[in-house]
Parts: structure tokens; sequence; C-alpha cells
């Protein structure tokens, strides 16, 4: 996968990435004929305001280096004619800074202006439309408000016309990510433009139904994505900004802003990072704590998201985030919200975990989605992530119609530590099997021990034969076998190693992939095998294993 910079991702960072051949408008052929005539022009003509106005602030930083790349003509100011519409590249020359950088910016709107006379593709997609208004209203006042009257003008002429175009079509997209992409788009506009409250009021009112078909009550994202996650938050800091501009009550916005928050940091690990659920992985530190620092969002992270479905452990130094929730379903999510192969998978990490201690990270997930759709359905499967399979089998397989359901989740207290406990159901279709994990973390954090339970229901299904439980390291973990059986592990600068033992299944060390904003790394895994055929005789198999500090 590509490298992406922050400042390319911008607004939509953590979006996960959709497939190429995927159009992500409803548009007809005949619909895209007759946009391409001068009759669809003049229909986007009509009254213009004479310029934009400097109220409004870009809250996220761009990429200095990069900027400098752009001003020293050593890179394109994207990569592809879809980022260049979404125009990023003006906030890493404002990160660069200064008159030439400022004089730069202009010349380079005015380009896209000249190339984008008439309506066409991509440019003028809607959720490309929503992401360039916004960049360009939070920015004029550094870019802008210097100019000549007739870069203004002309300026403020195109955003009046994408704006009418924006608004016809903001519905048009599959996504309700993308439709609020849109709507925050014609909100920062018309405040730019100096339109009436009761506009943006309007466009909030449009805005309510969508964040409830797109967040839950306890504020996680439906398709259960981390980055996705991120991507929402960013769009309402900046929504909320135009009601600002536009002197009207944003506080419904905010407290939808506060509840996402807290999500976001009981996916937080110590070195800022998020967790790697579901594909994660394509949000720097850095842009999570930018989120959240201009979200406006403190205080502790919460234990449990129950309607999301994640668990968080902490003491000492040690933090553990559990996924102990169901599968994202095509048929309780419809396709205008969650769009895409990848997203209906999301899910197949069903009680999988994430470990750190301090700022390392030592049990995760392998992360970060691919364009192409076979990479996105292994980053998104059972094998990917640190929990068990069965048969090389996900927990969940929506083309055989098997989902896992969760039942009998707790999290809190327990004598000498904290206990998280889950079950899921998705290898009871395929082979009567019911999974059970408990997951306790000793005050202090110094060991985390673990078990996991398979029982069998009497249900018809597969005879089972292979249960694999996979934990995938850090890629700044290093792991070799004992002779005892034990892995000893050690943490890239750290003085303290860690040790794995389990019982009830053959310990081995095999070969894992990492990804982190875009990058691929190689790493290791434990990986625990039992052969369960007999379980329909014994009724039940358990594995119990534990990783402790500094033993040996």
């Amino acid at each position: 996968m590509a490298d992406r910079t922050d400042a390319q991702t911008g607004a939509s960072a953590g979006k996960p990435a959709t497939a190429g051949a995927a159009m992500p408008m409803r548009l007809s052929g005949l619909e895209r004929l007759y946009r391409q005539s001068g009759l669809f022009g003049w229909q986007l003509k009509g009254r213009q305001r004479d310029s934009l106005r400097p109220g409004l602030q870009d809250p996220w930083q761009g990429n200095a280096q990069r900027g400098a790349d752009i001003m020293a003509y050593r890179t394109a100011p994207a990569a592809s004619d879809t980022a260049h519409a979404g125009f990023a590249w003006l906030r890493d020359l404002r990160a660069e800074g200064g008159v030439e950088a400022r004089s730069r910016a202009r010349d380079l709107i005015t380009e896209w202006i000249d190339a984008n006379q008439a309506w066409r593709l991509p440019d003028w997609r809607p959720d490309l439309m929503g992401e360039r208004l916004a960049i360009i209203a939070m920015n004029y006042g550094w870019y802008g408000d210097s100019a000549d009257e007739a870069f203004q003008s002309r300026l403020a002429q195109t955003v009046e016309m994408q704006l009418r175009c924006l608004a016809m079509d903001w519905r048009r997209m599959r996504s309700i990510d993308q439709q609020i992409g849109a709507l925050r788009g014609l909100a920062l506009a018309e405040a730019a433009l100096g339109g009436e409250g009761a506009r943006i009021e309007a466009l909030q009112d449009m805005l309510f139904p969508k964040l409830r078909a797109a967040i839950h009550d306890d504020g996680g994202h439906v398709s259960r994505m981390p980055d996705r996650h991120i991507g929402l938050m960013r769009q309402l800091v900046e929504f909320r900004m135009a009601t600002s501009l536009a002197g009207i009550d944003g506080s419904a916005i905010s407290d939808s802003i506060v509840r996402m928050g807290a999500v976001a940091r009981m996916w937080r690990h110590g070195d800022g990072r998020l967790a790697h659920f579901n594909g994660g992985g394509g949000v720097s530190a850095g842009t999570a704590e930018e989120t959240l620092l201009r979200a406006g969002v403190r205080g502790k992270a919460v234990q449990q998201a129950p309607y999301s479905g994640f668990l968080r452990m902490g003491s000492g130094r040690t933090v553990v985030i559990m996924d102990a929730g169901d599968m994202v379903r095509g048929d309780t999510v419809k396709s205008e919200t969650v769009t895409g192969d990848a997203d209906l998978i999301a899910g197949s990490g069903t009680l999988g975990f994430e470990m750190s201690v301090g700022p390392t990270q030592l049990v995760v997930n392998s992360g970060q989605m691919m364009t192409d759709q076979t990479l996105r359905r292994v980053m998104c499967s059972t094998a990917a992530h640190s929990t068990l399979g069965l048969d090389n089998q996900n927990s969940s397989s929506p083309r055989d119609g098997r989902f896992a359901s969760i039942s009998g989740v707790e999290v809190g207290e327990a004598p000498g530590g904290l206990l998280a406990i889950g079950s899921h159901d998705g290898f009871e279709r395929s082979h009567g099997i019911l999974h059970h994990r408990k997951l306790y973390l000793k005050t202090g954090g110094s060991n985390l021990r673990g078990a996991d339970h398979l029982e069998y229901t009497g249900a018809p299904g597969e005879i089972p034969n292979l249960a694999v439980i996979r934990f995938h390291l850090h890629p700044k973990v290093t792991a070799a076998m004992l002779a005892n059986g034990s892995v000893l592990m050690k943490i890239r600068g750290s003085r303290v190693g860690w040790t794995f033992k389990a019982d009830g299944a053959v310990t081995e060390i095999d070969n894992s992939v990492y990804f982190e904003d875009g990058v691929r790394q190689a790493s290791q895994q434990i990986v625990l095998k039992a052969v369960v055929s007999d379980i329909r005789t014994t009724g039940s198999h358990e594995i119990r294993w534990a990783f402790t500090r500094g033993a040996q």
C-alpha cells in the first residue's frame, strides 16, 4: 500500500481504502452526459457573493517538508488526480509558510479553476467537493485574504458553483460518512461566504439523522473501525467550526464529538496509537492526538463501550484492549451506511486483544486496510488478529451466513487485578462449538493471564480438528523459544523482558506482518495449536496461557 502523509489524508484521516473499481456516487450515464453540457453549467450559476471571509482557521497541520518539496517543484502537489482534487496539499503549503508559499497556493488554485470550468469527475465528486470546499474555506485567511480582488472574486464564484452542485449531489454518495463529509463542506463554504445562520442550521438538521445512523449511543462508529472513527470525528470538529462562525448553537455536535472522543481514548495505547482492530493502523499517533486535542476531549478512557463492543483494562503501565462486539453485518447496517466488501467482514477478530506496556506495544493485530480486495480480506480475517481460530476458518463468514454473536461480556475488578470475559458462537453453526475467553490483568500490570475455553454444544456441524490461537507481536518485540517450551520476548530499548507459557496446546513461533501508516513491517507471532478432534466426547477443551514480565 502506498505510504500516505497525514497532510494527504487531512480531515479524512483514518478513512479505509475503498475499492478503486467501485463508484461511490450514484449517477447514471444519461446524467453524466447532461452534466457535461452547457445547460448544467448554466444551472449552477446564480447570485454571486463577492468574496469569502477569513474567520475560519484550519485545525489540522500540514506536512511542511512536503510543502517545501512542492515549492521546489521536487514533487507534484498530490500523487493522483483524486488526491489533488481534495486540496490537502494546501495545508502542506501553509505548513511550509511564507509569502512565496501563499503565491504558489493561489497559482495552484487558479490552475484548478481553469481546468474545471465545467463539471467533470473525479474533481466534482461530492466527497471530494466537500473536502475541497472545507479546506478552501478554513485556509482562506492564510492564502486568500491578502490576494487581489480578481482572485478573490473568481474563487468566490467557483465556490458558489461547487456549493450548488454539492447541495444537489451529496445524497448521491453511498456512504453516510461521505454524506456527512459533504455536509460539512457545505456548512463551511456557506459560513465562509457569509451565509445566513438559518442555512447552516438547516444543514445541521440534515446532519443529525446521519449521525444517529453512523455512531452508536456510546459514541463508537458503527463500522467498529478506529480509523473511520477518527475520520468522522475530524469532520464533526470542522462542522462545529461552521456553526461557531455562523453564530448558531453547535452543542449537539459537541456532544457527539465528546462521546466519540471517549471511545477513541479507550482505543489508545501508551504510545498514543490506536488499536489495530478491523483493519486499523492508518492513523498516526500525532493525528490521533491532534484530533482529541482539537475536539476538546479530556478525561480518563472508559472501561467499556457496550454498543460498540470494546473493553479496556489498565494497571500500572500495562493496557489491554479487547474486541467484545458483534460483527458488522450487511443486513443490519445497510450499504448506504457501511460500504465495501472489507466493511462487511469487519469483526472476524472476535475476542481478539492488544496489549501495550508503557510506550511499547507487545501484542497487536496486523491491521491496515489494503486497496486490493484479497489483501483486505486477509487483514480483516481471524488469523490477522490475536484471537482463536478453528480449522483455518474465520469466526464469522458472511458468505456462509455465519455471524459471531457475543454474549456474557463483563469487565471489572477481580481479586488482585482486573478481569474481562466474553463468549461468541461464531463456530457453533460450523462446528457446534462456543468460544469463551477470559483475560486477567494482575494489579501493577506485570502479568496477563488468559484462558480460551471451547465448549461443544451438541449442535451438528463439522467435527473440529485444530484450534489455533495467535498472538501477533509488535515489530519491536523479538521472540525466542526456550528449552522448557516457554517463549522469551525482548522489547527493543527495554531492559526488562517478558516470558510466555501455555498449557493445553503446543507453542510455536512463526513469522507475521504488521502495518503502520501504510508501511509493511516484518514481525513474529506466538502460535498455540491444540488438536480438539475428541471434543464431542470430552465436551470441552481449555487452553491456558500467560504473559509475565521479567520471569524466566
